[in-house]
């Protein structure tokens, strides 16, 4: 692992996951190396067995004897028609078994050939893995990105999603840095269970196959939201659903050429809406079919006319434009109903009515539509009235109110007739919330909640609006009025927390999440209840309640280990132990949160501390926190570790310069103090020393445990004195 501009660790060795990422280009090296294969697959070595199991077959005990010889040797090995490839990785080996070769090629192969083939292999391979890693950051590049595309099946499905995160700073090592960050928090965030690329310039590509656009939809605001919450500085996504076979009959470039245009038109358009936001391709590749598209100028000029001289009047918008609903209009309204039809709607204008009136009229059309028994009867029904609750509305809204409505309509059973009202604003806000238009989607919720104030839905989603818009202040107002309405108190509560947290208030953010996860919990919480159960174990780590962190830490790891994730937690799950005096779990747990994110600076600087403490090898430790302050070199915290293993080691001088800047800062003085007292000590300034430590008493910020330290260090010395 390095943080310089070298190439990455991934480069320089095959993996066992790089059988399965690039099988497909592994076997055609195999392939266009062997003449005469008929089959090829890839297996991980039989373990040891005590004995020979009774129910293995004299083929099955061949081929697992050929496999341990050949795992032995290191060497290729020949058994009947089969060739046996063993490919070193790390501490353990793949091999590929090679079936239905030509028996004249087996006799005449001689076992340096075999050595050769091996070797050679092996590094047609690792040339294979490098052209398709990205050498700076290990993730996979855009070159296999395309390739996977191209490669995909006809009826293939799935989502790409782009993900641009630049830095604040021009500076190129901050900026690689900061890279490496959101590498982290990336992979946090997708837990292995889709294959990450690097596309250059601080973006990075997401490729979730077998989803469709309801995932997208829920996808990109989630991964918004978490690395917002994450203190990233600017965030912007891009989803692109794709069907292979539609792509292709569309268009003649190929489908990456397709689907990564798409993709940079959309993230185009997220770079426009704000610091933190997303754009679906969807709602911009066919904007004139959106949901709630700008009604067509003849339909607007239609109802300028027919309403010119009403101040009353109701407008009924049938998703079907039918002849027998048409006769249905008529026998109702009557033969002079004003009527307005497209290539998928009818409307109706119903001068001097209002709402009530549209609705009871509207059940009767319906009723009798039903009664025909025509194919294809079942019709939903939107209405809209003017003047509307709303004052600023214009008469020609209502054609869009009417949308919302059949919107809202579509919810419901088969043959709803729906007023507008609040609950189809809101489903109009989650439409361009969706989309990624934070404006239109806060325009949506507000209107909704002007005609119900008090509806907890709506006061949710209007904070979470604001929360991405960073108007937290708003957000936060909106969170705690829906805290006023029990059935949507959960989600405010949590959303509530999730806001604090941001804000750094530790303490009320505990509340609300404790609040929250003692309610009931009713169906669709799931989610949401598992990473407030995380959320609150981290928080109540900053503030050193270790127990109250395991007990909710473990039972959450052991739900997530089931469907193979919950890795993010391993860190968290090593801190807890460490703060109960656990040490050696601790250290189990960080040891795997570090092969799982190699990029993370706390957990090398904790680690290394544990290593010093528990004795497991003080150069070790050493390199960690090095690591550490490396990875991180404006964490002052890491610091503070460093130049504690630093004096352990002996090496006062530069423990000297690391503890220079944290003296300097108020937050972390008090814990600097006590290391620069230590220090002081071993230099043999014992008068320094005494005086260093009796500052941590009278320096602000200091808390009861730096405070215990520093008493327990003097009593300490004053005894040996004695």
């Amino acid at each position: 692992m390095k943080l310089g501009y070298f190439h990455h660790d991934a480069c320089k060795r095959l993996e066992h996951q790089d059988f399965i990422r690039f099988s497909r280009e592994f076997r055609q090296v195999i392939y266009d190396n062997i003449p005469t294969i008929k089959d090829l697959i890839f297996l991980d070595p039989p373990e040891i067995q005590p004995a020979i199991p009774p129910v293995e077959n004299k083929s099955a005990r061949e081929l697992r004897q050929g496999i341990e010889k050949a795992v032995e040797q290191g060497t290729p090995v020949i058994l009947g028609d089969m060739l046996l490839l063993p490919f070193a990785i790390g501490d353990g080996t793949v091999v590929a078994k090679v079936s239905g070769l030509d028996d004249y090629l087996l006799r005449k192969v001689g076992n340096d050939w075999l050595g050769g083939l091996g070797s050679l292999l092996y590094r047609e391979l690792l040339l294979v893995k490098r052209s398709c890693v990205d050498s700076l950051t290990g993730l996979l590049s855009s070159l296999h990105l395309e390739e996977h595309l191209d490669s995909l099946g006809s009826n293939s499905t799935g989502v790409m999603v782009l993900v641009s995160l630049p830095p604040k700073g021009t500076g190129s090592f901050q900026a690689h840095k900061y890279q490496h960050h959101s590498i982290s928090l990336l992979k946090n965030f997708i837990e292995n269970r889709f294959p990450m690329y690097y596309l250059g310039q601080s973006c990075f590509g997401i490729l979730c196959e077998n989803c469709d656009s309801v995932f997208a939809a829920e996808f990109a605001p989630t991964l918004v939201n978490y690395l917002k919450r994450e203190r990233s500085v600017r965030v912007h996504v891009a989803s692109v659903p794709f069907v292979n076979s539609a792509v292709k009959a569309d268009s003649v470039l190929t489908l990456s050429e397709t689907l990564i245009k798409k993709a940079w038109a959309a993230l185009h358009v997220a770079t426009k809406r704000g610091p933190f936001a997303f754009c679906n391709y969807s709602s911009i590749e066919d904007a004139v079919n959106h949901p709630l598209a700008a009604p067509e100028k003849v339909l607007v000029r239609w109802l300028q006319v027919a309403s010119r001289k009403l101040d009353i009047f109701g407008l009924l918008q049938f998703d079907s434009n039918k002849k027998a609903l048409l006769n249905s209009v008529k026998t109702v309204v009557g033969d002079d109903a004003v009527l307005c039809t497209t290539d998928t709607s009818s409307y109706l204008l119903l001068p001097e009515k209002n709402s009530n009136d549209c609705l009871r009229i509207g059940k009767k059309i319906l009723t009798h539509l039903g009664k025909t028994g025509t194919s294809g009867a079942v019709v939903n029904c939107g209405i809209s009235a003017f003047p509307f609750s709303i004052t600023t509305f214009r008469k020609s809204d209502l054609l869009l109110n009417c949308r919302k409505a059949l919107c809202h309509a579509a919810f419901l059973t088969p043959g709803s007739l729906v007023v507008c009202d609040a609950t189809s604003f809101n489903i109009s806000g989650d439409i361009y919330y969706g989309d990624g238009d934070l404006v239109l989607a806060v325009k949506e919720y507000k209107r909704g909640l002007f005609l119900e104030p008090t509806d907890g839905n709506l006061l949710n989603s209007l904070g979470v609006c604001y929360a991405q818009m960073n108007r937290h202040k708003l957000a936060v107002e909106c969170f705690q009025s829906a805290c006023q309405n029990k059935t949507d108190k959960f989600m405010a509560l949590y959303n509530l927390g999730l806001e604090q947290q941001i804000k750094n208030e530790n303490r009320h953010a505990i509340n609300s999440f404790s609040e929250a996860l003692k309610l009931k919990e009713n169906d669709g919480e799931e989610k949401a209840r598992s990473d407030m159960s995380f959320q609150l174990a981290v928080l109540c780590i900053q503030e050193g309640l270790h127990q109250r962190a395991l007990e909710l830490l473990v039972p959450w790891h052991t739900v997530q280990q089931k469907t193979g994730t919950g890795k993010k937690g391993l860190r968290y799950l090593g801190e807890a132990y460490y703060g109960i005096g656990k040490a050696r779990d601790a250290m189990k747990y960080l040891q795997q949160a570090m092969r799982y994110d190699e990029y993370d600076a706390e957990v090398l600087g904790l680690l290394g501390e544990i290593y010093l403490r528990e004795n497991e090898g003080d150069d070790i430790g050493l390199r960690f926190c090095e690591k550490a302050v490396e990875l991180s070199p404006d964490a002052l915290g890491l610091k503070i570790r460093l130049a504690s293993a630093q004096i352990q080691c002996g090496d006062l001088q530069s423990a000297f310069k690391s503890l220079q800047p944290c003296l300097r800062n108020k937050k972390i003085r008090p814990a600097a103090l006590v290391q620069r007292g230590l220090l002081a000590r071993e230099l043999g300034k014992f008068k320094d020393a005494e005086k260093w430590l009796l500052k941590v008493e009278s320096c602000p910020g200091s808390d009861h445990r730096t405070k215990v330290d520093a008493q327990n260090y003097l009593h300490d010395w004053k005894r040996i004195q004695e």
